[in-house]
């Protein structure tokens, strides 16, 4: 498991967020010193403002603000205030030549996603077996050829058995949010021509598609013994009519069997079809001690439906087998929470980055309205003749204080969003690792 350096950090930053800074992006319904220009703005929607801003003046955009600035123009426009103007009328006529309008920053704090990243998919690796909540759930169809050859002796012992054995830890050990079932074919009549049409219909899922319970599915598997035919093509023709109504799902097909189809069907095209279907099902075959001919008969199977195929000889390779798939899954469940974990950083550190520049830029707004401000009262001493305590005392206490409050509120809102996203990215950290390390734990 990952040492996660913030932990603890960020905890206690967790218990914060939910006391002190949640007036910091909530919003009132009405600023007091709303000018009559801004109440005009009936079209655009309302902004919420934060408690922190609520005694402040919030003015539209001012006739010469941003990128309009002419300082000439502005000149013109102080040479109209009279003499005898109140402090209150300075600072309006100020506001309404230089005011910055910080409403749509506001409105970008206030929408800002704080969040990392959605969790995918868990690995599916040759399986494709995991889904987490809200994604795809996953299909496991299980086909066990119980035709009168699985009842052969193999190293390790009888076909059937093994196969028995195999399939139940497989089966056992599937990830969380898969469902499984279990179909066997060749378990009716006998291996005698006469019976060939009865063991060729003989083909019946013991374990409906749904959740695995070991007791239902262990009493699933001692329901039959090795008897007659091969009848493939048809049981995969039932699987396809069983899955039919699952395209939503990944579909995944196990066959396991010894031999090739003996009952007249067409297994290619029957694992075609369910390849091909809207549920898109894949097809691996595990051929069971085949010669070369139902070797090369079963690899075009699997070819079709779009899977593997793989030759086992005896009971170890075909545990073999299975813990080879189990590994795989074990290795791509640590890719997935590896490449998680990195998009989780990556993301965050983004989202850190663009509300420090969106903080850096809101403070620069906020140093040149001042600096306006203040090249406009010291016009108005030097040229207009206004009072310098007038001016000091009345006018610029009251705009630097206004410059003041939004810059801190800036710096604080920022700060809390940033706390924010470090806090998400490093729950879904824990949970990638913690879902992986529970998944990997389950296969072995």
């Amino acid at each position: 498991m990952r040492t996660r350096a913030l932990l603890s950090v960020l905890i206690v930053l967790m218990l914060v967020f939910s006391t002190g800074c949640s007036t910091l992006l909530d919003g009132f319904a009405s600023d007091s010193n709303q000018s009559a220009a801004e109440k005009k703005e009936k079209k655009k929607p309302k902004v919420k403002i934060p408690e922190e801003l609520q005694h402040i003046p919030l003015p539209p955009a001012g006739k010469y603000a941003g990128d309009r600035y002419d300082w000439q123009k502005v000149k013109q426009e102080l040479n109209d205030i009279p003499k005898d103007a109140s402090a209150k009328e300075v600072l309006n006529r100020m506001y309404e030549l230089a005011a910055e309008d910080y409403r749509p920053v506001i409105r970008y704090y206030q929408n800002f996603d704080p969040s990392t990243i959605e969790v995918e998919r868990g690995p599916n690796g040759e399986l494709r077996l995991k889904e987490l909540p809200g994604q795809k759930k996953v299909n496991i169809a299980i086909l066990l050829d119980a035709s009168g050859s699985m009842a052969g002796k193999v190293d390790g012992g009888v076909k059937m058995k093994l196969a028995k054995k195999a399939v139940k830890d497989f089966a056992s050990q599937m990830p969380e949010g898969s469902d499984v079932s279990l179909t066997v074919y060749g378990h009716k009549g006998s291996n005698n021509k006469k019976d060939q049409a009865k063991s060729c219909k003989g083909i019946e899922e013991v374990y409906s598609l749904g959740s695995y319970h070991e007791k239902k599915f262990n009493q699933a598997l001692d329901q039959f013994k090795p008897t007659g035919w091969t009848p493939l093509a048809a049981a995969m023709e039932k699987t396809e009519d069983r899955l039919s109504s699952q395209t939503e799902a990944e579909n995944i097909v196990y066959v396991v069997s010894d031999g090739k189809e003996t009952c007249g069907g067409d297994p290619v095209k029957a694992a075609q079809a369910l390849h091909e279907s809207d549920m898109k099902a894949v097809v691996n075959i595990i051929g069971f001690d085949l010669d070369n001919e139902g070797q090369k008969a079963l690899e075009a199977v699997a070819e079709a439906g779009g899977g593997e195929y793989s030759s086992v000889d005896d009971g170890a390779s075909l545990d073999q087998y299975f813990a080879e798939e189990r590994s795989r899954l074990y290795d791509a469940w640590a890719d997935w929470a590896n490449e998680h974990y990195d998009k989780a950083s990556d993301l965050s550190s983004k989202k850190y980055d663009q509300l420090q520049k969106k903080s850096n830029e809101v403070y620069d707004i906020t140093q040149r309205e001042l600096r306006r401000y203040e090249k406009m009262t010291d016009y108005l001493e030097n040229e207009r003749g206004f009072e310098f305590d007038f001016l000091h005392e009345k006018v610029n206490k009251n705009f630097r204080y206004r410059i003041d409050v939004i810059q801190e509120w800036n710096f604080d809102v920022v700060d809390h969003l940033q706390d924010k996203v470090l806090y998400n990215a490093d729950k879904i950290q824990d949970e990638v690792l913690e879902k992986s390390d529970k998944e990997q734990e389950k296969l072995y």
